[in-house]
């Protein structure tokens, strides 16, 4: 293989590689001990995933963070606090329904991006991104009505998948101005940890138990920043750099099914026929939302809904 070849090979197999290691954030939530509150496995996380970054930032002694902006610091915690509150309902949902179902929900934040846009930014939305979003609400409906009908008890779960799809449709909107002036290091440190001091002031305030946690769970968290955070998307940050970025956007619908396949693999569970049929015609109109932007604008993959 020639270096040309390696070139345009290496940013579709970096996709690749991003979306397994994606794919196993609801995995890691699974193998979690069920008696440690979501909240703290949120709160851990971020924690963790934020101390990733400090290499980064003490390459310039923090120089950039000491810079920044009163309002810039406050649109970042607001949207640091959107974050957390994003993985608090995120990771309840994989507790409570299957993870096709956790996943696909979330997974929907681009409809939400497109919305809200247009609802509070007044941007324009093409009569293809309207068929698209019309498209995943049916898809959405039938996933929530068919899981009523069947009686699964995993409405809650779908309820809090979907409100974390809608967070994390505020969070890219929200954070989308703030990327293009200030480096990835310095807005991951300082949003992440914003996020995690939100889910700590969850855990104090539901009294739950944080510590002591078995060293089994603490390694968990560890992967949790480390996988789906360092290595998924610091991949796809990568790849942006050399691919389209609707190529990169498209990649995200990937999620569900990379999840679904890791879940029927480790834990034998399959998602339901209402799942399937709602999953398909919901990620159909997401494919076709993304498609009909020429540029999008939530393609930065610092976090994804997972």
């Amino acid at each position: 293989m020639t270096k040309k070849d390696e070139e345009n090979v290496l940013p579709y197999l970096s996709l690749i590689i991003a979306m397994v290691a994606i794919s196993f954030s609801a995995i890691f939530i699974r193998w979690v001990d069920k008696d440690i509150s979501p909240l703290v496995v949120g709160a851990y996380r971020q924690t963790f995933a934020s101390f990733i970054f400090i290499p980064f930032l003490m390459k310039d002694n923090f120089s950039e963070i000491k810079t920044l902006q009163h309002r810039s610091l406050t649109q970042m915690s607001l949207v640091g606090i959107v974050l957390g509150l994003h993985f608090g309902f995120f990771i309840s949902s994989v507790t409570k329904t299957s993870v096709a179902a956790a996943t696909l929900l979330a997974t929907s934040h681009p409809l939400f991006v497109v919305f809200f846009g247009w609802l509070l930014l007044k941007e324009n939305v093409s009569q293809k991104s309207q068929f698209g979003i019309f498209l995943s609400f049916i898809g959405i409906s039938i996933l929530f009505s068919g899981e009523l009908l069947d009686n699964s008890g995993t409405y809650q779960g779908n309820l809090f998948a979907l409100i974390s799809g809608i967070l994390a449709g505020i969070y890219f909107l929200a954070g989308r101005s703030l990327r293009l002036s200030i480096s990835l290091p310095t807005y991951a440190f300082v949003v992440y940890s914003i996020s995690a001091v939100t889910l700590w002031c969850s855990v104090l305030l539901t009294n739950a138990n944080y510590y002591p946690l078995p060293q089994r769970d603490i390694g968990i968290f560890l992967l949790m920043a480390f996988v789906p955070t360092l290595l998924g998307h610091t991949l796809h940050n990568w790849a942006l750099g050399y691919l389209p970025a609707y190529v990169v956007s498209v990649t995200l619908l990937a999620e569900p099914f990379g999840a679904s396949l890791l879940a029927w693999h480790f834990f034998n569970e399959l998602p339901t026929t209402w799942v399937v049929l709602g999953g398909v015609i919901c990620l159909g109109g997401i494919f076709v939302t993304l498609i009909s932007k020429s540029k999008p604008q939530y393609t930065d993959s610092v976090v994804q809904e997972s």
